[in-house]
């Protein structure tokens, strides 16, 4: 009888704290979501459409602007002056842009005239 309530006692523990592994994850995911979406409003990119330059603001510092296109390659690769990018050389279409904030990232869709 003690080796079934050892055993009961032993699954017991193990799911309590695989809920509460589940619950931390579940939590952490919230919080980066919450993170990313503070990050979305924070950004600004203008004009769009644009057809020659773009100007991209945000209350959080900017480390990098990706812009790809929707076959996913990457066209455009910004590491400074966020505030004027050069958009001439890219065909009119729609272009993807990845704008980078130290450790979080927000993807926005740009349209090049």
């Amino acid at each position: 009888m003690k080796n079934y309530v050892l055993l009961f006692l032993f699954f017991m523990m193990t799911a309590y704290v695989s809920a509460q592994s589940e619950s931390e994850a579940a939590n952490n995911q919230s919080v980066a979501a919450m993170d990313n979406f503070m990050l979305v409003n924070a950004v600004t990119m203008y004009p769009n459409p644009a057809e020659r330059y773009l100007t991209v603001h945000s209350s959080f510092p900017i480390t990098r602007v990706m812009v790809f296109s929707l076959l996913g390659d990457q066209v455009k690769d910004v590491k400074s002056n966020f505030s004027r990018i050069d958009l001439r050389d890219l065909n009119s279409g729609i272009y993807m842009i990845k704008i980078y904030s130290n450790q979080y990232s927000v993807t926005k869709k740009l349209i090049k005239k």
